[in-house]
């Protein structure tokens, strides 16, 4: 069957919906999976109410938190401030390391100082690695930045670029150092987050509610496209022709559906890595009853953060979430790495020996940390100019190959839903 419509949106996942929420007219989404959210959903077991890692939102923009918390009635959000720490040999740092380095023993605060003091930046750092001994100095960036950050990515810090992480990666200010040394608190943008009480999976929930149900299409997935025709075929043999094509899915996977087209071979320049998700629910509260989550750079761990659940949501049993890196080919045992994680856990002290695992589960995100270097980012600009030719629109933290937050996603796919609604009423008129 051939279907016409306007707008085709790709992908079920906070920016495929917020653009769906936000446009008028004739529009469809397709979403492979048989339940919309994407990476942004929750799961339920044996009284426990996990996520897909860690979602919480936090906001810059007055409109998009207003837009966010619309979505649900009064009580339904915990409107939380953060409380994150870094677990560096057996002892807990406030985050972030670089202005809390005066609580690491008084050789290795000095050794941090007096690098940060001796730093050498130029303009153009050659990579991330290059910018963060240019920045931070080697003390700061051997002992938390370097490893923590490699175990994130699960690549060499110096094949991404300087800039891969933008606005999210803490400067070094010394005026923050001296601000910590003084015992005086800096608030930031997201030094407090909003989190549903149901889990993050409910504003999936409510953005969904708002929708036609006609004009929602679950287990279809995507597997052609031919731009220059504006034609698409799904995983059920429909073909959609549209005239814009909006595409939230990882880039990774929507450039080969990209029938005959030359720019195919952008592909060969992404990078990114996978990242293995265990939830774990235990008998009863373990010993941090106030952090919410933990980084941790120490080798003798797979894991290289871990969140608490139950601290967020005043459960009465311990809940976490362990995040463990891998390259994007990587063979991954869930089993195996839920020993591991679990010795670990117990070897570091966060799990009591007598707290007994009762509930798990792990889930696969893959891609899960997209690699931005200098070769990836021009080829994608250039993947976005051409695609546009054809009425493709790339957008989100996988379809624009990009790092950016959930807010980031909301307001992107709010804003380009904008800008068809007014050259849809411009054509009308």
């Amino acid at each position: 069957m051939e279907v016409k419509v306007d707008t085709l949106i790709v992908g079920g996942g906070v920016s495929g919906l917020s653009a769906a929420a936000a446009l008028r007219g004739d529009w469809l989404l397709l979403e492979r999976e048989k339940a919309l959210g994407g990476y942004c959903r929750t799961q339920r077991h044996d009284g426990f109410v996990w996520d897909w890692a860690g979602h919480f939102f936090h906001f810059r923009d007055g409109a998009a938190e207003r837009f966010f918390r619309s979505c649900f009635a009064p009580g339904e959000l915990l409107e939380i401030e953060k409380c994150t720490k870094i677990l560096y040999r057996g002892r807990l740092i406030d985050y972030p390391f670089q202005t809390h380095i005066h609580e690491l023993p008084k050789d290795e605060f000095l050794s941090c100082l007096a690098d940060l003091l001796d730093r050498r930046e130029t303009a153009a750092p050659g990579s991330f690695l290059d910018m963060l001994y240019e920045r931070f100095g080697r003390a700061i960036t051997e002992t938390f930045l370097r490893p923590y950050n490699e175990k994130l990515y699960a690549c060499p810090l110096s094949s991404l670029d300087a800039g891969a992480m933008g606005r999210f990666f803490p400067p070094a200010e010394l005026s923050g150092l001296a601000a910590a040394l003084r015992g005086e608190e800096r608030v930031s943008y997201n030094s407090r987050f909003l989190y549903p009480r149901s889990g993050a999976g409910a504003f999936v929930e409510a953005l969904s509610r708002t929708l036609p149900s006609e004009r929602v299409r679950t287990g279809r997935a995507l597997v052609c496209v031919d731009a220059q025709a504006h034609l698409a075929e799904d995983s059920a043999g429909d073909r959609y022709r549209y005239r814009t094509l909006i595409n939230t899915t990882p880039l990774n996977r929507f450039l080969p559906l990209l029938a005959g087209q030359p720019y195919r071979a952008i592909g060969d320049t992404l990078s990114w890595n996978k990242v293995l998700v265990l939830n774990l629910g235990f008998a009863h509260k373990g010993p941090l009853t106030r952090e919410h989550w933990l980084y941790v750079p120490e080798g003798d761990a797979s894991f290289y953060r871990v969140g608490y659940y139950d601290n967020i949501q005043g459960g009465e049993r311990m809940s976490l979430y362990v995040e463990i890196g891998f390259p994007a080919g990587a063979a991954v045992d869930a089993e195996q790495e839920l020993d591991k994680a679990l010795a670990a856990l117990r070897r570091q002290g966060l799990v009591q020996a007598d707290n007994a695992l009762i509930a798990h589960e792990a889930l696969l995100m893959d891609p899960a940390y997209v690699h931005i270097s200098t070769e990836s980012e021009a080829a994608v600009r250039l993947l976005k100019r051409e695609l546009a030719l054809g009425g493709i629109c790339t957008i989100g933290r996988y379809g624009g190959w990009c790092y950016c937050s959930m807010e980031d996603c909301m307001r992107a796919a709010r804003a380009l839903a904008r800008r068809l609604n007014r050259a849809a009423e411009e054509k009308a008129s």
